[in-house]
């Protein structure tokens, strides 16, 4: 594995030149720029068909209303123009579109895909490539394997701690907890963390059950969770449809148990009215900072009906990104330094971004209860 940005810098170099000159790219490229001034593209491999396209139309819909805003306010002496690259949700299709981004189409920073089984092999081609590369998944491995990897988000355990926390200070003695986990690596990595964060507070899970993706029908998986009627269940799941089919279901066989995961983009429009009560863990929602009503209303103006923190999160890293080539240039080599120059950096959905001591970005989320028509916030209070 390839681990020095020292990698192939002609190379690099030759990337971040083809960068500003304007090669030609999909013309479906989002809200353009003055001509009067060079031309920035940059590389976004989205989900935006498939069985993930709620992640991948969210991550796009971030990226055009900073876009957007970007070339409108104009402080830069450079638009952003960014190549969208539908992956469909397909591994071998994300790993391809990624080289293509980096290899052919010569551009020298990558922002996407979302899924985690999608970003790690994407992440692998990037990394070998010496090209920095934007990412929201929340897999530990992801930065911790591949040093060209900045998240813009928060990783699994410091999520997980999250809600470990919330079940610390809220379950009353008696009361179980059971974990539910798809058997994907985002699911069992969960499931293995939840386990040990739960121990350090002295808890075991009552139950955990792992369930294969894609079922037509949870009902074994409810009825075992019947017979325990845990307080908490803990999901680790990140396929929509997966996450409001177990919902649903929840509610036609009447588990009065609080469910506790992640904000799986799409579920909850999935799952209709199963949904309310659903506690995700999330390190952004539409009402929860000072700024997020303007957010999302930038979002929604891209046709996102329920803006989620992925959309958050990309429009943050894209303006991180324009940032990043104005203080440090324009190559891979330069918008690498450009990013870990980012200290302190306030987006407009969080603040205090830093990525000089490492690529983590986020340290902390915020778990919120969906009431049917919005987000309330439970943790922390």
């Amino acid at each position: 594995m390839i681990r020095s940005r020292k990698f192939a810098i002609t190379a690099l170099a030759v990337l971040g030149v083809t960068a500003l000159a304007g090669c030609a790219q999909p013309a479906d490229t989002g809200d353009g720029g003055d001509g009067d001034k060079a031309t920035f593209k940059f590389a976004v491999v989205a989900e935006e068909t498939g069985n993930y396209a709620g992640y991948g139309t969210q991550l796009v819909a971030g990226v055009k209303a900073a876009v957007k805003d970007i070339n409108a306010a104009g402080d830069y002496n450079f638009t952003l123009e960014p190549v969208i690259y539908d992956c469909q949700s397909d591994q071998a299709i994300c790993v391809q579109k990624t080289r293509q981004a980096i290899t052919s189409d010569e551009l020298p920073v990558v922002m996407g895909p979302i899924v985690s089984v999608n970003i790690v092999p994407s992440a692998e081609v990037t990394n070998r490539a010496g090209v920095p590369h934007l990412v929201m998944a929340v897999l530990p491995a992801l930065t911790a394997d591949y040093d060209n990897t900045f998240r813009w988000g928060t990783q699994n355990d410091r999520s997980n701690q999250t809600v470990v926390d919330y079940v610390e200070a809220n379950l009353k003695p008696g009361e179980d907890v059971a974990i539910v986990n798809a058997t994907t690596d985002f699911g069992k990595g969960g499931a293995v963390i939840q386990t040990e964060q739960l121990a350090d507070i002295g808890v075991t899970p009552a139950l955990t059950i792992g369930h294969d993706p894609d079922q037509a029908d949870y009902t074994p998986v409810i009825t075992q969770l019947k017979e325990l009627n845990p307080r908490y269940v803990l999901l680790s799941d990140s396929n929509p449809a997966d996450v409001a089919k177990l919902l649903r279901q929840a509610k036609e066989l009447g588990l009065e148990s609080e469910w506790i995961g992640a904000d799986a983009s799409g579920s909850i429009d999935l799952a209709g009215a199963a949904a309310i009560g659903y506690k995700t863990v999330s390190p952004w929602y539409p009402t929860e900072e000072a700024n997020s009503a303007s957010l999302a209303e930038k979002l929604q103006a891209q046709g996102i009906e329920i803006p989620g923190w992925i959309a958050a999160m990309a429009y943050d890293a894209t303006l991180g990104l324009a940032e990043a080539v104005a203080t440090g240039g324009t190559t891979s080599e330069e918008i690498w330094s450009g990013l870990e120059g980012l200290s302190d950096f306030d987006g407009l959905a969080r603040g205090d971004w830093d990525f000089s001591k490492d690529h983590m970005g986020l340290k902390s989320s915020t778990i919120a209860t969906w009431n049917g028509t919005g987000y309330e916030s439970v943790w922390p209070n």
